[in-house]
């Protein structure tokens, strides 16, 4: 069962909004195997808790119309933001399960419709535990497939990423009538350059 049913069935059980904090321990006393998974693969539970929280934040933002986050008291809660109807209408084959072995990465990718020889086209530069289940996720509804230019593993994909899109931002790359702040007017050989410049490769 994907990250987004587990979720849905714990806030359902639940009955009411959880913070990022307790929808990870909800998570990980509903379903072990989600935590034994997550502590055992990043080698310490502190480690994949904030993993989790990061997994958490991504699913809220690329599924407002099952969820819905909002602060109270300074804290942030996430609640169900769609009907149990629709809910109950969820098709469990649709969901994407992370692939086995997947590792935390930046991706980008465009369309070939954006797609240019040579210059700065359309690509959208994102991150995840599992590139290629998080980018089938974002690209149900699109006429076409995505192509993939690259992915880059890293311990901390979230950082990386913030990195690239702030630099990219500074540059004036941002595509700014694209849904969304992923976009950037780019090309390939761009993001691999700076990805070598923030490490220092």
């Amino acid at each position: 069962m994907s990250l987004r049913l587990r979720a849905i069935a714990v806030l359902q059980q639940r009955g009411e909004p959880a913070t990022y904090r307790e929808l990870t321990d909800l998570l990980w006393s509903t379903y072990p195997d989600l935590r034994d998974h997550l502590v055992q693969h990043y080698q310490a539970e502190q480690k994949a808790r904030k993993e989790m929280r990061i997994r958490l934040g991504t699913l809220v933002k690329d599924y407002p119309q099952t969820f819905s986050a909002a602060q109270s008291d300074g804290r942030v809660l996430v609640g169900l933001s769609a009907s149990s109807a629709e809910l109950d209408d969820l098709d469990p084959d649709e969901e994407y399960e992370e692939n086995e072995g997947a590792k935390p990465s930046v991706y980008w990718y465009t369309f070939p419709a954006y797609q240019a020889a040579s210059g700065p086209f359309p690509i959208k530069i994102g991150r995840g535990a599992d590139p290629l289940t998080r980018i089938k996720a974002q690209v149900t509804a699109m006429p076409e497939q995505p192509q993939i230019l690259g992915t880059f593993q890293h311990a901390d994909p979230a950082s990386l990423e913030r990195a690239l899109h702030s630099v990219l931002q500074l540059r004036g790359k941002r595509k700014q009538d694209a849904p969304g702040a992923e976009w950037f007017m780019t090309t390939p050989d761009e993001i691999s350059a700076l990805i070598r410049m923030v490490l220092g490769t």
